[in-house]
């Protein structure tokens, strides 16, 4: 079955048709484009579970949206307030090279900050030309996104669990009995898989849904645990309470395959369904029945979401807390639980990390050991810091790709700090907050207009050739990020200036070629061995024990709490009681909707049209005191800002508790609200789920 995103039958017929993927998000969904006389006209998708997601349909809008950035820009005049001129590129990469070889020569090559988001297939040539450089400081916007959620799954099961979230195995043969679905809206975030949801909870599937919110998936749940945004890790050892105490555990391994568990336990008993009611607002009764539902329906499986557990100060732990519910029931390892990853297709990293111990510290790397250490780059999120004190050296110039700068937590902190620097380059698709500030913009190639390797999903392997010409002299990255090099006397370390033989390198290993790749337009598929059930009996858990550390070694070698320990958000109406006299409401911000993908695509009439506007959610029994109905204009305040948007009256938020879409532009951005000071400690993340604000009539 295809599902065309056009109905201009007669021309599609004209056409020519190229193999490609809609990377409108990262699911990389494959489609077929239809050209004629170089152009794309119309594309075919021809997954029919695909055909829920409105974005697929809007990539010819993006692509050739008017407003597309066509050609490199010079700024005139001041940042925020001059004009921007075309210019060459050898003028755009010489200007950019000169720039950074100055400062460094002047400060240091630690000075420039590499800053990348979303540009997916790029990040590790922009790592390596980080450090090739002799900057430690690449950051990118995983200093927000999942990474948090995978170093919880690492310090406590290994790099091969990283990922600890299904989605195929509720659909597989036997299909999970119980989906406990932890703040993931699923038709949202994960369009792909709903109608999956829809048939399997037809077919008698158990749904467990963690959510402030009613969304759909909620509204389809056996229990819905709407709790206080900040409360997960409460929440979680509150279920495991109850497991444990009414021995549905899997005592076998436990024994086996832990370490920790005794001390665990003895934590857990300070978390009874009904103190954890009080800490969550989820009834006692609701918390019993989920916890017996997840640990006696197996196999049961869960999807956390990558963000909405460690989007606050206790993320980590509470992320972790989480994930321990699989090792704890018997369902890691089996079919319809969870399960960790087979082995990966095996390529070369070209970031250069080594590098990075002959250089100075990054930013925050002081701060967030474990995190620079595991992830492997700097925490972006004291970029702001950093710019301020000037220790441990300056920061003088910054180098983003995809860079929005409304996207770190207290905004306006970070805007006014860049405006401080000697330099800023930025490639972007479109103008936005992050090129008004920029000296030299790049225009850059869409995915439609340039060569992907995408090895994403583990066992496959494409080579995605441009379907058109970019528009105007937009550039893929590869080749900004290879001619800067040579200007910056370092073409040897980018293959100078031969993409394919860089892209032959990484694919060494596996013995696959682009060679054989453009003989296979439709992927190869690598050969290694699938995992198998309890795959740990055979070679243990990649943690220092070598079983599931419920008591992290590398958290306490670290001086943390080595168990999953729950902390009240640094800000609540718990925590700071005094505070929250001014700001008594809970916010919790950046759901996803399926129109938008974080801040891309709001300039795109036809996915405007669903989500017009942004609206703070807010309960009736909330807004009612404060006469507000829906439609009205209100100001949200935190004690950091304040933003102005439309209210929605509706119960489908938790009493005590508003939502706010997140990377709105304009006066709507919700993340200038947010505090950059309490961060997570293990991750640095910021608590854009849980801060104190107040809503007043406009």
């Amino acid at each position: 079955m295809e599902i065309a995103a056009s109905d201009n039958k007669a021309e599609v017929d004209e056409g020519i048709v190229k193999e490609s993927i809609c990377y409108m998000c990262d699911s990389a969904c494959p489609t077929k484009i239809h050209v004629r006389r170089g152009r794309a006209i119309h594309i075919d998708i021809a997954d029919p579970r695909v055909d829920i997601c409105p974005r697929w349909r809007a990539q010819l809008d993006f692509v050739y949206h008017p407003d597309r950035l066509k050609y490199p820009l010079k700024r005139v005049g001041e940042r925020g307030s001059g004009f921007f001129v075309r210019i060459s590129w050898d003028e755009a990469l010489d200007t950019i090279a000169n720039k950074l070889q100055g400062i460094a020569n002047e400060y240091g090559h630690e000075s420039a900050v590499f800053y990348i988001s979303n540009t997916r297939e790029y990040l590790p040539y922009y790592h390596r030309f980080a450090h090739a450089f002799g900057s430690p400081n690449y950051c990118t916007g995983t200093s927000n996104c999942f990474y948090a959620t995978w170093l919880a799954a690492i310090l406590t099961y290994g790099k091969d669990y990283g990922l600890l979230v299904e989605h195929e195995s509720v659909f597989a043969d036997p299909v999970s009995k119980c989906k406990l679905i932890w703040g993931s809206g699923i038709m949202h975030s994960l369009p792909k898989f709903w109608k999956e949801y829809l048939a399997a909870k037809q077919s008698g599937l158990k749904l467990i849904v963690v959510d402030p919110r009613r969304t759909k998936i909620a509204s389809m749940a056996n229990v819905h645990l709407q709790l206080r945004p900040g409360t997960d890790g409460a929440l979680a050892l509150g279920l495991i309470n109850v497991i444990i105490n009414k021995r549905l555990y899997d005592k076998e391994f436990v024994e086996k395959w832990t370490s920790g568990f005794d001390a665990f336990k003895r934590l857990v008993q300070e978390y009874p369904p009904e103190k954890v009611e009080r800490i969550t607002c989820v009834p006692a009764t609701k918390i019993k029945e989920a916890a017996i539902l997840y640990a006696t329906q197996k196999p049961a499986n869960i999807v956390v979401s990558p963000v909405a557990t460690t989007h606050c100060t206790n993320g980590v732990q509470n992320h972790r807390a989480i994930i321990l519910l699989p090792a704890l029931t018997g369902n890691l390892d089996i079919k319809g639980g969870n399960r960790g990853q087979s082995a990966p297709i095996p390529l070369n990293s070209i970031t250069l990390h080594e590098r990075v111990a002959n250089l100075p510290p990054g930013i925050g790397s002081g701060r967030f050991p474990i995190w620079t250490k595991l992830c492997e780059e700097m925490q972006a999120n004291t970029l702001a810091d950093h710019i301020e004190n000037g220790v441990p050296y300056p920061i003088k110039a910054l180098f983003g790709a995809g860079l929005n700068i409304m996207f770190p937590p207290n905004s306006n902190r970070l805007v006014k700090n860049l405006q401080t620097l000697d330099f800023i380059a930025i490639s972007e698709y479109f103008h936005n907050a992050g090129t008004q500030f920029a000296d030299i913009i790049l225009p850059v190639a869409s995915w439609l207009e340039r060569q992907i390797l995408l090895t994403t999903g583990g066992r496959r392997v494409r080579l995605i050739e441009p379907a058109v010409e970019p528009v105007g002299e937009s550039w893929p990255e590869w080749k900004i990020i290879f001619e800067l090099a040579k200007r910056l006397g370092l073409g040897n370390e980018f293959w100078n200036g031969d993409f394919e033989k860089s892209l032959n390198f990484t694919l060494e290993p596996s013995g696959i070629t682009i060679g054989d790749l453009k003989c296979h337009p439709e992927g190869i598929d690598y050969t290694g061995a699938p995992r198998p059930d309890k795959y740990y009996e055979q070679v243990g858990f990649q943690t220092p024990s070598g079983k599931v550390e419920i008591a992290s070694s590398i958290l306490a070698e670290y001086g943390h709490e080595s168990l999953p320990v729950y902390k009240e958000p640094f800000e609540s109406p718990l925590s700071q009681p005094d505070l929250a006299k001014s700001f008594p409401l809970v916010l919790t911000s950046g759901a996803r909707t399926i129109a938008f993908t974080h801040s891309q695509y709001r300039n795109i009439p036809q996915l405007r049209k669903i989500v017009p506007e942004p609206r703070v959610q807010i309960n009736s029994l909330d807004a009612k005191p404060r006469d507000i109905e829906s439609g009205d204009m209100v100001i949200v305040s935190s004690p950091r800002g304040r933003v102005r948007l439309k209210a929605e009256v509706t119960d489908i938020i938790l009493p005590g508790a508003v939502h706010i879409p997140h990377h709105w532009p304009g006066e709507a951005n919700v993340n200038i609200l947010i505090d950059d000071q309490a961060l997570d400690p293990i991750s640095g993340f910021a608590p854009f789920k849980s801060q104190l604000c107040q809503v007043a009539k406009s």
